[in-house]
């Protein structure tokens, strides 16, 4: 059993290593961070819209690695980025993240090989420079298997439909959290 201290005015609180919470302090220990490196090169003021389109699509990071999501469909991306500068979208197209991922997924539709996690990041990175937040989780790949564990299906799943202790990390670290811990979550921590 794992003793956890919560401030230095609480009393010694027995915590499971397989509960939900347990879980959480731990993605948010290891991960809580995580995007704010990556939203700066994605979400950088000084490219253009055009500059933005392309670094999200080319999905390189700030050291010039691919990001690992798309290292497998690395030669499909030049294509995605051919097809989204053809749409000739422009910034004030998008009034919600929706908008973004709308866009980025009928992108995907049309390249053949690219799926939903391309689209994913690729609308994630979008909605960075154009300051718009996901507001419901998308479940694709890693994420849709940590959301079975929950009982949740589909596409798309409103923060409502996890656990307050998934819900409060929001919609974006929510999905990432379904991912990470997809293999961890266990019925006995869904259920509590």
């Amino acid at each position: 059993m794992l003793i956890v201290l919560q401030s230095c005015k609480s009393k010694k609180q027995p915590l499971a290593r397989s509960s939900l919470q347990f879980l959480i302090d731990e993605y948010i220990d290891r991960w809580g961070d995580s995007y704010k490196l990556e939203d700066l090169w994605w979400g950088d003021e000084t490219l253009i819209w055009e500059e933005a389109i392309s670094r999200a699509w080319q999905s390189r990071l700030s050291h010039g690695k691919m990001h690992g999501h798309q290292c497998r469909v690395a030669n499909k991306l030049l294509e995605g980025l051919e097809v989204a500068l053809t749409d000739k979208r422009q910034p004030e197209d998008f009034k919600d993240f929706e908008s973004v991922y709308d866009w980025v997924q009928s992108i995907v539709d049309r390249v053949k090989g690219l799926g939903a996690t391309t689209a994913d990041d690729v609308a994630r990175r979008l909605g960075v420079w154009l300051r718009l937040e996901p507001v419901v989780v998308y479940l694709h790949a890693g994420a849709a298997a940590g959301a079975r564990k929950f009982g949740v299906e589909g596409e798309i799943a409103s923060l409502s439909s996890f656990p307050i202790e998934v819900q409060l990390l929001g919609a974006t670290h929510a999905e990432n959290f379904l991912c990470i811990y997809k293999k961890q979550i266990s019925g006995t921590a869904a259920d509590g």
